[in-house]
Parts: C-alpha cells; sequence; structure tokens
C-alpha cells in the first residue's frame, strides 16, 4: 500500500464501516471519482450490508468490522458508527494499515484523541475528522471576509443547530454511544466558531435540558476567547430545524443561513453582509462538500498536502465538548442568590 504522499498509488479503494444515514454522502463522493472508488462496505447487519452494497456499487460486503480492517484491497477507511465507537475504530483501523476519514465528533474525551495521534505516527497513515462543512466554499469565503477586516474588529459570533429527533432508539440519545445534541450538532457552532477565533476558549459556560437518561435534548453554550470575541450557541433535538451562524463586527455582520447543511442535501448557501440598513449578497459556489472532504483526503494520501480539518483542530474541539458538557451537568440544579 502506498504511504501518504507516494507518488506510486494514483487511486485509492475506500472501505465503509457502518452503512447508515450519512455513509451514503461518501459514496456519492466517491462515484465518478478518479483518485478513489467504493470497495467495501461491513455491517453487523448482513441484508443491510448487501442492499448498501447494491445501491452505491461497492464490490465486497463484510460481515464483521474486523474482515474489513483485514482486506488489503482497501486502502481508507470511513468510520460512520455511533459516536462512542468512533476512537476505538480509528485505532484499529490506522493500526490495520489504513488511512481513515472518521465522522464527528472524533472522540469523546482528549485522552481518545491522543491515542489516535500516537496511532497515526506510529502506522505512518492519515486520520482525519470529517467536518464537510469545512471544505465548502461557503466556509471558506466566510473565513476570508473575517480575516480582511471586512467586519472590523470581531465582537460575537452566535450560531445554532437543531432538528427534531424522534425516534427512541436512535443512537444519538444513548447515553452508553457518547449521545446528545452537544456531540451530535453542537459540535458544529463550536468548529465555526473555533475557526473563526483562529484560537481556543480560555472561559467557557453551558447549560442543558438533560432527559431521564442523562443525554441532553437541548444545549447553550457560551464561549470566550483570549482576543476577547465571544462566541454563543444553541443546538438540540426538540426545536425545528436551524441552521444560522451571525459573525458580529464592530463594522458589519456576515450571516450565513445555511452553514453546515447547504445542497446538496439541504439549501442553496446563502451568505449576506449587513451595514447601516444596507444588506449585500456574498456570493458563493455550491458544490458537494462531502466530495470536497473526500478530495481533501485525497490530496494529503497521494499529493503529501496537510489535511484541511488537523489533528489538532479536531484535538482542541473535543477538549472544548468535553469541557462543555462538564460545566453543563455541573450547573444541573444549581442555586441562584
Amino acid at each position: 500500500m502506498a504511504s501518504a504522499g507516494s507518488s506510486q498509488q494514483t487511486s485509492l479503494r475506500w472501505g465503509i464501516l457502518g452503512p447508515g444515514r450519512i455513509a451514503p454522502r461518501i459514496a456519492r463522493a466517491l462515484t465518478d471519482n478518479r483518485r478513489g472508488h467504493l470497495r467495501a462496505v461491513a455491517s453487523r447487519d448482513p441484508e443491510r450490508g448487501r442492499a448498501f452494497a447494491a445501491r452505491h456499487g461497492a464490490a465486497v460486503v463484510h460481515a464483521t468490522y474486523e474482515a474489513l480492517l483485514a482486506d488489503p484491497e482497501v486502502d481508507v477507511v470511513y468510520i460512520a458508527l455511533p459516536n462512542g465507537l468512533h476512537a476505538e475504530w480509528t485505532v484499529r483501523a490506522l493500526d490495520a494499515g489504513k488511512h481513515v476519514l472518521c465522522e464527528k465528533p472524533f472522540a469523546l474525551t482528549v485522552e481518545e484523541v491522543d491515542r489516535v495521534i500516537a496511532a497515526a505516527a506510529r502506522t505512518g497513515r492519515i486520520a482525519a475528522e470529517a467536518f464537510m462543512y469545512l471544505h465548502h466554499p461557503q466556509t471558506l469565503r466566510a473565513l476570508e471576509i473575517v480575516r480582511d477586516g471586512t467586519l472590523g474588529d470581531l465582537q460575537v459570533v452566535s450560531s445554532a443547530f437543531s432538528f427534531f429527533l424522534t425516534h427512541p432508539d436512535d443512537p444519538r440519545v444513548d447515553p452508553d454511544l457518547g449521545g446528545g445534541s452537544l456531540w451530535d450538532v453542537g459540535c458544529y457552532p463550536v468548529s465555526i466558531s473555533r475557526r473563526i477565533a483562529g484560537e481556543e476558549p480560555e472561559d467557557i459556560a453551558a447549560f442543558a435540558r438533560f432527559d431521564d437518561l442523562g443525554v441532553d435534548r437541548t444545549f447553550v453554550g457560551q464561549l470566550r476567547f483570549p482576543s476577547g470575541l465571544l462566541a454563543h450557541f444553541e443546538s438540540g433535538f426538540a426545536a425545528p430545524d436551524r441552521e444560522r451562524v451571525e459573525i458580529v463586527g464592530s463594522a458589519a455582520t456576515l450571516v450565513i443561513e445555511h452553514p453546515f447543511l447547504p445542497e446538496p442535501d439541504g439549501p442553496p448557501p446563502r451568505m449576506t453582509i449587513l451595514r447601516e440598513g444596507e444588506v449585500e449578497i456574498v456570493d458563493v459556489a455550491s458544490i458537494d462538500d462531502y466530495r470536497a472532504e473526500v478530495d481533501d483526503l485525497h490530496a494529503a494520501i497521494l499529493d503529501g498536502t496537510e489535511p484541511r480539518v488537523s489533528l489538532a483542530f479536531t484535538r482542541g474541539g473535543i477538549a472544548t465538548l468535553a469541557a462543555l458538557d462538564r460545566a453543563a451537568r455541573s450547573s444541573v440544579g444549581a442555586a441562584v442568590g
């Protein structure tokens, strides 16, 4: 198998662990992709695995995750398992000689991220967290606007991501598998706030509404960065679909109306700059950001470029999410006055 940056290999063979709700988008990103194709899928439900393979053109179906990792015809593994299994299977895939694209959240603790970092260094393989929206031209243009001073001195980042989750057996509400809106969708506002700040928060505060199992169904968090930038966000499983980011500066405000899931999986991207009552529409291209994140990993493996989502950025994100979770749990029942 070619190592990262090798010129000997020009196309990569992918395997998918867990053919769930997001996996079809990675399969889509590999369709007619000259640098990679879907080779195999592994599912603990054989019928589900066969159906996925037939629908998306995978040549091989493995009955176990271990079998896929042992497949010498697989170069890259996409991990779409429940949150609590991400770090374990990322390490196992790296140790099996595979490169890894792992769904967010990459892990549930900083210690887990450190084990992945050690495994990547040990094996010479690449692991990246799958934050697809960070590869979208909309996000990249927003960061350019922030950096070029168009908004003036940054003041506040305000963001939200919520939807109704009504399936009682969904792993996203399983406390043993890293359930909760913070880990599932709150991670998006946290990541964009950190990306905009370009640094890690030095102070946090958080409150949540927990269900009987201790899983947050609604979460509100606040971050304060060393630069003075403030950020607050909401996430939830008990409110209608909402995706929005406002970046407030001393001169203008940038509004991103569909920041995390634009088309082809949501509405068209739309950004506006609000300044003294005037509204300026910011033109951005509409692309498949799952294809963009797959191609970013292809470039890292085949060309030796740096992944856009670095393990250092991922480590900081997991540290922040874990701190927010602790803060919300410690605030439950606290007296006022």
